[in-house]
């Protein structure tokens, strides 16, 4: 069932207000991280902590792979909802084969790092967090580091980018608030706040970015309505922009199906912003 439809079956159920933040923070837990050597290898991992500003202890990890430039910034990765680095090894391996190395991290209340998950908390500080520690990690200007961000990850990412700047920036699959996610699960125009606690207003986010932004989203996602949502997006970002919109790509399997044209797009849109592996 997709994202829209679940939400017209809960509309169903009755009237008045009803929170659906978890839609938004479906947030896995792991009491360990147990890379699958069949997906990563795990001796290229190294597993590390650091802190938001409001001092909640956040989990990351390295993935440096063999071959990949020391001297180059690594890609720092936002990852989506309803996941944890436990579920990002096959992803994170691919960018890999990018020719960086690789930064992912979990928001609070995902994974090992501590909780609860709430929308300032990880839209507002921790994608911050993780921007500042990767560059006093690489001793790195953040405008020299690309950015890649997948469906909630990418909302972390616009909240994000303007605070503090990247190379060039990656959106996938976002939803351009989370009020439009309601309206279109429910064919009304509800109130602000009927459904979700916050606003989650990634077009205004998005707005306000200062980095390039390249916005890719799939024409077959149906979780949420892919075809519509991509060119919103691309609209409300400031130039320099691009945009994709695959025919046979759904919400998050655009590696998958499209690896090749994937890293070639990807790689050319970094290039223009900085130098990248070859």
């Amino acid at each position: 069932m997709s994202r829209i439809a679940s939400l017209t079956a809960l509309l169903a159920l009755g009237t008045g207000c009803m929170t659906l933040d978890f839609m938004v923070f479906s947030a896995p837990t792991a009491d360990s991280y147990d890379p699958d050597p069949e997906q990563i290898d795990p001796n290229l991992l190294d597993f590390v902590t650091f802190e938001a500003s409001d001092g909640q202890v956040l989990h990351g990890a390295w993935y440096r792979p063999e071959g990949a430039d020391a001297g180059r910034p690594p890609i720092i990765y936002f990852h989506g909802n309803s996941s944890n680095l436990n579920d990002l090894w096959p992803r994170i391996a691919y960018y890999g084969t990018w020719g960086y190395d690789v930064f992912a991290f979990d928001y609070r209340g995902f994974g090992m790092s501590e909780g609860p998950a709430t929308f300032v908390g990880v839209f507002e500080t921790d994608g911050l967090a993780a921007v500042e520690y990767v560059a006093s990690e690489t001793n790195r200007d953040p405008s020299e580091i690309p950015w890649m961000a997948l469906s909630m990850g990418s909302g972390v990412a616009a909240h994000t980018n303007d605070e503090i700047d990247a190379q060039a920036v990656i959106l996938q699959a976002m939803f351009p608030s989370t009020n439009l996610l309601a309206d279109d699960g429910t064919g009304n125009d509800l109130p602000t706040g009927w459904f979700f606690n916050d606003e989650y207003d990634n077009l205004e986010a998005t707005s306000n970015m200062t980095s390039p932004v390249f916005v890719m989203h799939g024409m077959l996602d149906d979780y949420i309505n892919g075809p519509e949502y991509g060119p919103m997006v691309y609209d409300a970002a400031p130039e320099p922009k691009e945009l994709w919109q695959p025919d046979d790509v759904a919400h998050a399997d655009l590696f998958e199906v499209r690896p090749d044209e994937f890293r070639t797009r990807s790689l050319e849109w970094y290039g223009q912003f900085g130098s990248v592996p070859q």
